[in-house]
């Protein structure tokens, strides 16, 4: 089975994998360790060691970087095989880097090297390596785990994203086929009842409004102005339809017209209150849309003079007040006050607040 593997955590510069850093941080120390060694152990030392001990460092780079290359190839799968595979990896690299360095040193000093080269001291230099290489997978080891985490926690955040995104999205399609049902509704009912002229005219007062909305990713977030100016062109739809019964009062001071909301959080509130409001009844029905600051941020509602008939609203499956309180939560993981019913005046209202810091349209936060 195919598996997805990670790529090796990278420096900020240069795209270089920090494992090999690493290791050649490990060797560097290796040699400074050894020439410190042998100085303290032989005075009489020269700088004959140098170069030879600098050749099997470097061998000890590419073997290092060989036992890397096949730890990262096992990532994804069990601990248990990966372990064993170090550890054999980590004796492997003890036997070769041995044998480099009994070839290394003969090609150099050859007396000198033969006289010390027994069959007990190799085992005895495999052993020691061993040690040194076991350091060595461990350490690259830790270091693929490292970036497998930091890979899995990326992957999720940006799981977590999507599946907000997706929530985001489908609240807010949730609302589409309900709206044109309602709108297409209305036109049907001018021109049945002989208002073709009407008809048309909220034909192209629906193409404004559709050819605004669309364009708006429903993940997104919009200033209160725009939020407002589409609102208006969605009342400007009904307005023909109930141009006798229906007034429409904005109360948005102009200080807070740079807050960012979730984009057309109002629709259905305004729609409810169309729907439920204007719609059921033969006076006139004043829809308010009201912004006005509180503690912890800012309080909309849309309320309307109907209740009696907005009632049946909340009596009955309520989807768009439903859909706004759901969006709330998604989008700012917390309780944003959202309240449906009648208030102290006797009218419907439907409120919520955006928390304070709330961002502006220029980036910067809302100064509430």
């Amino acid at each position: 089975m195919h598996r997805d593997l990670p790529e090796p955590a990278r420096t900020r510069s240069g795209g270089v994998p920090t494992s090999v850093y690493l290791v050649l941080l490990f060797w560097v120390g290796q040699f400074c360790a050894l020439t410190a060694q042998r100085a303290l152990m032989d005075a009489g030392d020269d700088s004959s060691f140098l170069v030879p001990r600098a050749i099997v460092g470097m061998a000890g780079v590419a073997i290092s970087l060989g036992i890397g290359m096949v730890l990262e190839r096992q990532a994804g799968h069990g601990w248990t095989l990966r372990l064993s595979t170090a550890l054999l990896l980590a004796l492997a690299g003890a036997v070769l880097h041995s044998a480099v360095n009994f070839t290394v040193f003969q090609a150099f000093m050859p007396e000198e090297n033969w006289r010390q080269a027994t069959l007990p001291s190799y085992f005895s230099a495999v052993m020691q390596w061993f040690w040194a290489y076991c350091a060595i997978s461990a350490m690259l080891l830790s270091g693929a785990y490292g970036a497998e985490l930091r890979e899995g926690e990326r992957r999720m955040a940006e799981l977590r994203q999507l599946a907000h995104s997706a929530q985001l999205r489908a609240l807010q399609y949730q609302l589409n086929p309900h709206f044109m049902f309602n709108t297409l509704n209305s036109i049907a009912s001018l021109i049945s009842s002989g208002k073709s002229d009407f008809a048309e005219q909220m034909v192209e007062n629906l193409s404004d409004f559709l050819r605004a909305a669309l364009v708006i990713d429903p993940g997104d977030d919009m200033p209160l102005a725009r939020e407002i100016e589409l609102q208006s062109l969605y009342l400007s739809v009904e307005a023909l339809r109930f141009s006798d019964r229906l007034r429409v009062v904005i109360d948005v001071p102009e200080a807070l017209r740079k807050i960012e909301l979730p984009s057309l959080i109002l629709q259905p509130l305004v729609e409810n209150a169309i729907k439920h409001g204007v719609a059921r009844s033969d006076r006139t029905t004043e829809i308010e849309i009201i912004a006005a600051r509180e503690e912890g941020g800012v309080r909309l509602t849309v309320r309307n003079t109907v209740a009696n008939a907005a009632r049946e609203a909340t009596a009955g499956h309520g989807i768009g007040l439903a859909n706004v309180a759901r969006r709330l939560l998604v989008r700012y993981d917390q309780d944003c006050g959202f309240t449906s019913g009648i208030d102290a005046e006797g009218r419907f209202a439907a409120s919520f607040v955006i928390p304070t810091g709330a961002p502006t349209h220029d980036g910067t936060a809302a100064n509430l």
